[in-house]
């Protein structure tokens, strides 16, 4: 235990103070000192109550202050997460998004080979290296959609973000569901032919 001298009132007082607290216990005392000041000469015996009631009221809002200070962080940190969440969640729609647009061109292009597959039948061997296309095309539609289906498995895994979008899900299933739906499509075209 530590022992500070406060002047606090035109009189001085001998404090007991945790070692390592005297300047925090000084400046608390000049506070109060200023305050006492400001209102005016007291009796001696109500200036000494004051002076305990003040140093414990002053030490309150030292810590309140502190606190509030690790709460300011602790706000900024939380709302740094959030927009980081919120990013992520912005670039994974843009991303399913552009694996839907691929699909569709895709489809558009196993359409236009089916169409002219129909229309040029005594082209084998041209249409043998068409087809042998439209199974790669098919193969890597099939993996991404393999790909897209494992990162909504992971998303659905993850812990929910404190802004997501309520439709964002029921709207990846669906999508995914379609996306199985094309690559069993194209599969079972790739194996037709």
């Amino acid at each position: 235990m530590s022992e500070v001298t406060l002047q606090v009132g035109g009189r001085s007082y001998k404090v007991a103070c945790a070692d390592g607290e005297e300047a925090h216990v000084a400046r608390l005392g000049a506070t109060i000192d200023a305050r006492l000041r400001s209102m005016g000469s007291l009796a001696s015996q109500d200036a000494q109550n004051l002076l305990f009631a003040a140093l414990l009221l002053a030490d309150e809002i030292h810590e309140h202050d502190k606190s509030q200070g690790a709460a300011d962080t602790a706000l900024a940190e939380a709302e740094a997460a959030r927009a980081r969440a919120e990013a992520a969640r912005t670039a994974l729609a843009d991303r399913v998004e552009q694996m839907g647009t691929a699909h569709r061109e895709s489809q558009q292009a196993l359409n236009e080979h089916a169409a002219r597959l129909d229309q040029t039948a005594g082209e084998n061997e041209r249409l043998a290296a068409e087809l042998a296309s439209v199974r790669e095309a098919a193969d890597r539609a099939a993996d991404r959609a393999a790909a897209l289906e494992a990162e909504i498995a992971d998303l659905r895994s993850a812990p929910p973000a404190p802004t997501r979008d309520p439709e964002l899900a029921p709207a990846l299933e669906r999508f995914a569901d379609l996306l199985e739906n094309c690559a069993d499509k194209l599969e079972r075209s790739g194996q037709a032919s």
